[in-house]
């Protein structure tokens, strides 16, 4: 994980304020009387907004405490290669809601069955009126939400990780200390279900 993992940027969404929760907290937030609701990363303005107008304004009522929404998609893959991601989120007290694109849905799923501090996942084809109701009962206590698609297992995440650091399948079966044929399975296995090519999965995913 690059050093400038740190230096991203979440800001509160839920007036026009815009106050800063990441990485220094505003003094602001501390004292509104509102609910908190960010965004993260920062860059899309569009996944903000439709976080605002497809979430936030239909399912208000049900949202008691502060959430940020994670724009899981294939741009910031990079980020999401070690917990330390949801390490800084959880810093914010914050609900942490992750939305993810087809791409990344097997890394999004290995994380919320690994990670109790993902409260929820928003997956590709929910649609509005699906979301609001996972909410709804996510937030009023209904029970677990299930898991949809396959997950990534830990082995997978982690050739996928040393793969896109620039590691060839020998150096990786020489890291982990398995047979080089593990490798070429597990890299197999991380393609079908994300839907790519690892190094097209590589091209796709901006610099951080």
């Amino acid at each position: 994980m690059p050093d400038r993992f740190n230096l991203q940027k979440m800001n509160c969404i839920s007036c026009p304020l815009s106050c800063e929760i990441k990485p220094k907290t505003s003094l602001r937030v501390s004292f509104c009387q509102h609910y908190c609701f960010g965004t993260w990363p920062e860059g899309s303005g569009y996944f903000s907004l439709g976080i605002v107008e497809g979430v936030l304004k239909r399912s208000h009522n049900y949202l008691y405490t502060g959430c940020v929404f994670v724009d899981f998609s294939i741009s910031y893959l990079r980020l999401f290669m070690d917990r330390r991601w949801i390490d800084y989120l959880a810093e914010t007290h914050l609900n942490i809601i992750v939305v993810c694109d087809k791409y990344l849905q097997p890394l999004a799923n290995f994380w919320f069955k690994n990670e109790s501090r993902i409260t929820l996942i928003i997956y590709p084809n929910d649609h509005v009126s699906c979301i609001s109701e996972k909410i709804k009962k996510k937030f009023i206590g209904r029970g677990p939400m299930p898991v949809r698609g396959e997950s990534l297992s830990k082995l997978e995440l982690n050739v996928l990780r040393e793969l896109m650091a620039g590691r060839d399948c020998t150096g990786v079966a020489s890291l982990f200390d398995i047979d080089i044929r593990s490798v070429y399975a597990a890299k197999q296995r991380v393609e079908r279900k994300m839907g790519n090519d690892v190094n097209d999965l590589f091209r796709f995913s901006v610099a951080m």
